[in-house]
């Protein structure tokens, strides 16, 4: 190797001198921030009272900035969404398969393909329930071929009144739940659809009753309904069957539906109800339980599986969503079952499958956003003169609250995080609060 000329030497010796001085300060700074966090979460006694798990990660470096816990199983609740999220970006098209259908000479057979928004109250173009208004065959309404329970593994069976637990069903029609409307010019609730206006009953909100309630197998409801409730907490789910599928058409169609048992589909097609990506925000920003679930389905239709959500769930871990070296433990769509088990770095490898097939703006837009919409609008809000900076999937069962999703920082950078909080013996507020002064620091010194 020839020597450096003289005059090139002091220059060669800074520029070395300055590379070592700025790595050193990057690790100084790093470092500084590591213990910062790790004062903010190790150093917690509240995050001490119970277990805590944490990951933050920086996607466009593909390194991990900090880790507590993070690969350890938790109870993920509704973070299982996101494996949903994924596993609907990778077996649904960019529309949602709305009904399967054959005709034969003057009749349209038709059945149910998991579709969640049909007559759904959210949704207000109704495109399939057009096709069947607006066609001139004769309907005839052909049980699904639907292999699963009503409630998934490990959901709890006394929730089954409650609007956050309605039942999954191959032909899912309003929601499957009754919802309490309320008319602010006569000062009183009437019950959508109206067909369950004879079977429900209106309480105050003082009565000795809980509200809601349903008997467990019939549809009769007795429910206090409260103009400080969001609409679609003013709901009861009802109890789904074949008999009230069509009773429900034929009240709403206006028109004779036929039940025909035993009809082979082979060679029917599938029609499309609406945009893949309205389904994934209403389960993502609102945490929906139905959306999700009937995600799982959507996927069984489109890739012709069973309408079973532990078969889509199987195949989405065989071929799609591999995680390792702690695969998660995935029971449901929605995350009700308290049998999922999920690490935070399970969490940010999911984040990181997502981003391979969306953008980081288009996660963004459709996570729930602090301070702004969703689960998240009364948290994390930004200061004046900030823009929003948590973009996240809630996570919350009794006891348990987990967030995961992406966080904006002041300097810009977008970073992957996932918090798991489990076993606290408190409601989650406490919990919330703690939480939001990890984030704040994140967003400020990162």
């Amino acid at each position: 190797m020839q020597a450096l000329p003289m005059k090139l030497k002091p220059v060669f010796l800074f520029l070395i001198g300055s590379s070592i001085l700025f790595s050193s300060c990057a690790t100084l700074k790093g470092k500084y921030r590591r213990d910062l966090l790790n004062k903010s979460l190790v150093g917690s006694p509240l995050f001490n009272s119970h277990f805590t798990g944490f990951a933050l990660y920086d996607p466009e470096d593909s390194t991990y900035l900090y880790k507590l816990n993070d690969d350890k199983y938790f109870t993920p609740a509704s973070n299982t969404k996101l494996l949903t999220f994924y596993a609907g970006l990778t077996m649904m098209r960019d529309s949602i398969p709305g009904l399967r259908y054959k005709v034969i000479n003057d009749s349209l057979f038709f059945t149910g393909t998991g579709d969640p928004t049909f007559l759904h109250p959210d949704f207000e173009e109704q495109p399939i329930l057009e096709m069947l208004q607006d066609t001139s065959y004769s309907l005839h309404y052909v049980k699904p071929d639907f292999n699963d329970d009503q409630f998934a593994p490990g959901w709890s069976w006394e929730d089954y009144e409650y609007y956050f637990q309605p039942e999954r069903s191959a032909f899912p029609i309003y929601g499957n739940t009754i919802r309490y409307a309320y008319d602010s010019i006569k000062d009183s609730f009437a019950v959508e659809p109206r067909f369950f206006s004879a079977f429900a009953e209106t309480r105050t909100i003082d009565s000795e009753k809980k509200s809601p309630y349903r008997l467990k197998n019939t549809n009769i409801f007795s429910f206090a309904p409260d103009t400080a409730r969001s609409n679609y907490k003013n709901s009861v789910p009802f109890k789904t069957s074949d008999e009230l599928t069509i009773a429900l058409l034929e009240d709403t169609l206006k028109r004779k539906v036929n039940w025909a048992k035993g009809f082979n589909f082979n060679s029917s097609q599938l029609t499309y109800s609406r945009p893949s990506a309205q389904l994934f925000a209403l389960m993502l920003k609102r945490s929906d339980n139905l959306a999700a679930e009937h995600i799982l389905y959507l996927c069984a239709s489109e890739m012709n599986l069973p309408l079973n959500a532990e078969a889509v769930i199987r195949y989405a871990q065989e071929h799609n969503l591999k995680i390792y070296p702690k695969p998660p433990v995935w029971k449901d769509g929605s995350g009700l079952s308290r049998y999922n088990l999920m690490t935070p770095r399970g969490m940010i490898e999911v984040l990181n499958h997502i981003s391979t097939k969306v953008s980081i703006n288009e996660m963004k837009q459709l996570l729930s956003i602090g301070g702004v919409d969703g689960t998240l609008k009364d948290w994390y809000k930004p200061r004046e003169g900030e823009s929003p900076y948590v973009f996240a999937k809630t996570g919350t069962l009794s006891n348990n609250h987990n967030l995961t999703g992406i966080i904006q920082t002041q300097s810009g950078k977008h970073l992957f995080f996932s918090f798991m909080n489990n076993n606290y013996p408190t409601g989650s507020r406490p919990v919330k609060f703690e939480m939001e002064k990890v984030m704040r620091l994140i967003y400020e010194r990162y």
